[in-house]
């Protein structure tokens, strides 16, 4: 596991080294953007090599933020886990 950790406002690409079809992409990595509010956020990048009509090479993908991880509690509640019947 790597232990590179993005600067604010950087995104980084690294080559898709298990690319295995034309429909994977070619780059992946991540942005972390500081919003207007201050706060973080972190997004997933995925880029794919691409050529206009005109045979100019370009760099074209997707970005979506990265959902958070949901931290899984145990019930603590009283009566949890009993049937509602």
């Amino acid at each position: 596991m790597s232990t590179y950790t993005p600067k604010p406002n950087t995104w980084t690409l690294f080559p898709n080294k298990y690319k295995k079809d034309e429909t994977h992409p070619d780059f992946s990595g991540t942005a972390m953007l500081t919003l207007p509010d201050g706060t973080q956020a972190e997004y997933k990048l995925t880029a794919w090599k691409r050529v206009t009509k005109s045979d100019v090479k370009f760099i074209g993908g997707f970005i979506k933020i990265k959902e958070a991880q949901r931290e899984l509690t145990p019930e603590t509640s009283e009566g949890a886990g009993e049937q509602p019947w």
